[in-house]
């Protein structure tokens, strides 16, 4: 379908979310406020004037990578080529940047159409968290250590991701540091998220995530990458559960995930890398 795909401002995110309504989708707002002010929401218009047709959210880090989340497109304006228009526009503005996101069954498709490749998975896990105590080794963090934090996050994850930890940072409940890594909690609607979280090995990263789920006072949601695959039922015995399936995380532009990833535990957000 025709229409010109624009640039959104902050006003208009209640658009956003209405769209996704109309999918059965439903993210919070604080996780759409992080979007729109770390990232760029692009969005076409509906023809028949009713909201949006379709949106989708890019968000660079620095020169060498990007994240792509929240491709939605209306149902009365499905399978008409809104998708894959809205995947080439944020592509060519990523530039050189390998290109990254989390795929769901139904994207999958168009996305291996344009050249994605799977380099890994992510699964859901949520609910409350037993037992918080953690060991000396992790102590909270304070603005002198946010330096550092965003230096280990690079090593992770390949990138200058300065922007988007910075604005998280910015309305964090918790942020906690040991040795060689760190966890940041934040809320939205009815979960602490705890993520991103960048870890030396299974054990703290274990530490890391009892300290970041103390105190608080909803269900906890983290959604655990490749690295230390023992969390998995570690996390489960602690009383949150997992999604009905792990989701393929997928790259463009590169053969896998930059940075040392075995240390990348748990993303900002799904739709932001």
């Amino acid at each position: 379908m025709n229409g010109e795909i624009r640039l959104l401002g902050t006003e208009e995110l209640p658009l956003c979310r209405r769209l996704e309504g109309d999918r059965g989708w439903s993210t919070d707002e604080a996780k759409w406020r992080l979007m729109f002010e770390a990232g760029e929401v692009y969005a076409v218009d509906a023809p028949d004037g009713d909201g949006l047709a379709g949106c989708v959210v890019l968000t660079r880090h620095g020169d060498t990578l990007a994240d792509v989340g929240m491709m939605l497109v209306a149902e009365r304006y499905g399978r008409q080529g809104l998708g894959t228009r809205l995947m080439e526009h944020v592509l060519e503005v990523a530039g050189d940047r390998v290109v990254e996101l989390t795929a769901t069954r139904f994207g999958r498709p168009v996305y291996e159409r344009l050249g994605f490749r799977p380099a890994g998975s992510l699964t859901i896990t949520t609910g409350p968290v037993k037992g918080t105590a953690w060991g000396p080794a992790v102590r909270p963090a304070t603005p002198d250590d946010h330096a550092a934090l965003i230096g280990l996050d690079a090593e992770a994850t390949g990138a200058d991701r300065g922007r988007a930890l910075t604005a998280l940072l910015a309305t964090a409940e918790r942020t906690v540091v040991t040795d060689g890594g760190f966890a940041v909690a934040w809320n939205a609607g009815p979960h602490r998220v705890i993520g991103p979280v960048v870890a030396p090995s299974e054990a703290a990263a274990r530490e890391l995530i009892l300290a970041a789920a103390h105190g608080a006072d909803r269900d906890v949601r983290i959604d655990l990458l490749d690295a230390y695959p023992g969390l998995r039922p570690w996390l489960a015995g602690l009383g949150p559960v997992e999604g009905p399936a792990a989701l393929p995380t997928m790259v463009h532009g590169a053969d896998r995930h930059p940075g040392d990833r075995g240390r990348y535990v748990a993303p900002i957000l799904i739709s932001m890398g």
